[in-house]
């Protein structure tokens, strides 16, 4: 191969890779990557109605690793302390949850398989939510439909903007 030749095609070689790096890192799996702060949970009620389902101004942090790992807290704002309590026995409204997540780019979908809870009904259990918008650094996601000890059913819904 002459110079003149193979100098073109390693520029347009090494372009192709970076372009090829680009659009991966646009993915919806790469955008997700981070840590999350909540600013917003709630239950949406097929009547239209809401519930904040932590109380007012409920705090929590989901981390999504490049790795495929997740954790996610979830904590009610106004919680009281309790006298003689110890951490291992949380107060008020708390979650946490861990393990490892897949993202279906076409589907808008992100599934977690629970390594670990504080609900231990979902430990084992792979959950799937779904990708309602991903702009930037706002994040919105919605579970699975749920039917509470009423018959009323609701959609959990969580929004968060990413940690900078």
């Amino acid at each position: 191969m002459r110079m003149r030749t193979f100098i073109p095609a390693v520029v347009v070689a090494l372009a192709a890779c970076n372009a090829g790096a680009a659009l991966a890192a646009d993915t919806l799996g790469a955008r997700l990557v981070g840590a999350w702060k909540i600013v917003s949970v709630y239950d949406a009620f097929t009547d239209g109605s809401r519930r904040d389902t932590w109380g007012p101004g409920a705090q929590g942090l989901v981390v999504f690793t490049p790795g495929g790992q997740f954790s996610a807290i979830i904590v009610g704002r106004d919680r009281t302390a309790r006298a003689g309590g110890v951490p291992s026995e949380p107060v008020g409204p708390a979650m946490a949850y861990a393990g490892a997540y897949s993202v279906d780019e076409v589907a808008h979908t992100f599934s977690t398989a629970v390594w670990q809870s504080t609900f231990p009904q979902w430990q084992g259990q792979t959950l799937l939510r779904t990708i309602e918008a991903l702009d930037g650094d706002h994040l919105k996601v919605r579970a699975a439909p749920i039917t509470d000890a009423s018959g009323r059913q609701f959609v959990p819904h969580l929004e968060l903007d990413r940690v900078k």
